[in-house]
């Protein structure tokens, strides 16, 4: 079941929030708390018993794990071994489902053997609850757990909004808004803002997302099938799968922080119109922004650190200070970020894309003493960005080469001709909704802007969110019900040809 559901939608959301509403009536935010935990639960559930079996083993162990790691001496030797037994154990559950048929291929390939691969589950979201819950075994051992019963426990590491894609959350950003809580479950106006932010990210999943989501398909599948690609339809590919991705990652994230709002649980912002940024740094503090917090403060942290200490133990220059302190720290945090995405070489190259594109970026900071226009540095951004994304859709690393080698003067730079992917791709309309949607992308606030007056993420409110708003800033009227309306009337008529988010593979 996906947000992008009439189940989840008429259904699922309706009757929890009810229970919700019931359950805070007869017991306050105790009983509150626990439908939320039952809801959440049985939302995983549905994606098949199994699977539910591996999210609640998981949940059990960490929320044990964590009490024991907390009741040691805080950075204690004994806490020390928990905490890396806990994280070992959820690397290797986390490794056995996702990458042992990978492992196998690369061993056959390596070593001419031929074993067949392993029938495995893939749970939904399995790298996100595990990641989760790492934190959460980390903030144990650095003595910033916040105690709490198994029921918020889950509302922490399996919440229905964010299990199956994101946000990452911290352990003290959901704590804190459960722990002695006396404000009414029921809250009209924050109903109202929690739906309408579902709304339009229901509206940029189903009508935008999926509407441009064939073309790319076109030519990607066409591609990947054996057929040829040119200049002009590899471009066209790229760009509409890019959309594609930003609206579809962009549509799941304002459904996650609009349903968790709607019961009064703020999440942290995740997306923050990416395809805006200047340099690729930028663009990885908009482009999914929990994960690289995540990644930030707990692996490239802990490498700076140590290649800082390293660097002033040598004695060394300005360049190998720089590589190791910020250019292998880079490569190396977003070659185990690729791999976090999933299983492939696909994978470990886009990873690797970044890495070292974050390192030059870096670079060019420290050494060059030339700073990019905004527009130079902008189309400078978007071309490693569509170009890793390439990659990172592609099946393989054969078709992401054809398509590269199209894409930058290497392969086929004819701009007319019959060609495989064309055939039944549409060029005109498919420029056109880029340049529609590319208009979306660059010129309009994105949705926690339009929203700035109702804030409902946990992070603090930037000042600039209300001046880009401007006439676009959301308020209750019947000017935004009308707009809201016509919204969800496009997505319900729309949605059921559509399909899961993307981020729901990783």
């Amino acid at each position: 079941m996906v947000f992008s559901s009439y189940q989840f939608i008429f259904i699922f959301l309706p009757l929890t929030y009810l229970a919700f509403l019931m359950a805070h009536r007869l017991a306050g935010w105790h009983g509150a708390v626990h439908v939320l935990a039952a809801a959440s639960l049985a939302f995983y559930a549905m994606w098949g018993w199994k699977l539910f079996i591996i999210l609640l083993v998981s949940l059990a162990f960490n929320f044990v794990m964590g009490r024991q790691i907390a009741a040691r001496q805080e950075k204690s030797k004994t806490g020390r071994g928990l905490m890396l037994a806990g994280i070992f154990v959820n690397l290797t559950l986390l490794g056995y489902l996702k990458y042992t048929n990978f492992f196998i291929d690369v061993v056959n390939q390596a070593a001419g053997t031929g074993f067949n691969h392993v029938a495995l589950l893939m749970p939904v979201g399995v790298s996100f609850y595990t990641f989760i819950q790492i934190g959460y075994l980390i903030d144990a051992y650095n003595g910033q757990l916040i105690r709490s019963n198994f029921s918020r426990y889950i509302v922490f590491g399996a919440f229905f909004p964010c299990v199956t894609a994101g946000p990452l959350v911290m352990q003290r950003e959901i704590m804190q808004q459960l722990d002695g809580r006396q404000d009414s479950a029921f809250d009209l106006r924050r109903l109202v803002t929690g739906l309408t932010m579902f709304g339009m990210g229901l509206f940029k999943k189903v009508a935008l997302a999926d509407t441009i989501a064939p073309y790319a398909n076109t030519v990607f599948d066409g591609v990947a099938s054996g057929g040829a690609a040119n200049f002009a339809t590899s471009w066209i590919g790229a760009t509409c799968y890019a959309l594609q991705l930003y609206f579809d990652f962009s549509g799941y994230c304002d459904m996650a922080l609009g349903a968790a709002f709607i019961f009064g649980i703020c999440l942290p912002l995740n997306f923050d119109s990416p395809f805006k940024a200047s340099n690729i740094s930028d663009f990885w503090r908009r482009w999914h922004m929990t994960m690289t917090r995540f990644f930030t403060n707990y692996i490239y942290t802990g490498l700076a650190m140590g290649g800082m200490r390293a660097a002033m133990t040598r004695g060394g220059g300005r360049a190998e200070k720089f590589l190791r302190t910020a250019a292998i720290p880079s490569v190396v945090t977003f070659f185990i970020a690729g791999v976090w995405h999933g299983a492939g070489w696909t994978m470990v190259v886009y990873g690797l894309v970044h890495g070292l594109a974050i390192a030059i970026c870096l670079g060019w900071r420290e050494f060059a003493k030339v700073r990019l226009p905004y527009v130079a540095g902008w189309a400078l951004t978007m071309s490693v960005v569509i170009s890793a994304l390439v990659i990172f859709r592609s099946p393989d690393l054969g078709t992401a080469g054809t398509l590269l080698a199209n894409m930058w003067g290497l392969g086929n730079l004819g701009l007319a001709g019959a060609v495989a992917p064309a055939q039944g791709l549409h060029i005109e309309d498919a420029v056109s909704m880029i340049v529609l949607f590319g208009a979306v992308v660059l010129l309009l606030p994105n949705t926690q802007q339009i929203l700035h007056k109702d804030w409902i993420s946990s992070d603090s409110k930037p000042a600039v969110a209300a001046l880009e708003a401007g006439l676009l800033a959301w308020r209750p009227a019947l000017a935004s019900a009308s707009v809201m309306a016509l919204a969800y009337t496009v997505s319900f008529t729309t949605m059921g040809s559509g399909g899961t988010f993307l981020y729901y593979q990783f």
